[in-house]
């Protein structure tokens, strides 16, 4: 998966679990807080899964825990992104 599509990927994910997002043609920041986008920690806890399954990850329980803006969010799929395509 290449950059572009892996960041379309996480927004669409951000949207469909963030209120604030949703019902908004806003385009989160990397500098945005997740909290401040509405994702508590057991939305975070359902973002984490959902990330795992479109970008075939396993996330750390530690990295999810300690991601507090969609920067953070962004380095757990870089792996992802360093992906051979298949």
């Amino acid at each position: 998966m290449t950059a572009k599509p892996a960041h379309d990927t996480l927004i669409s994910l951000l949207r469909s679990h963030s209120p604030e997002l949703r019902e908004s043609e806003l385009e989160p920041e990397p500098h945005d807080e997740l909290t401040v986008l509405g994702i508590d920690s057991l939305e975070l806890l359902s973002l984490a899964a959902d990330m795992e399954d479109a970008f075939d990850l396993d996330i750390d329980d530690a990295d999810v825990g300690s991601a507090k803006t969609v920067a953070d969010l962004l380095r757990i799929i870089e792996p992802a992104l360093r992906k051979p395509a298949e």
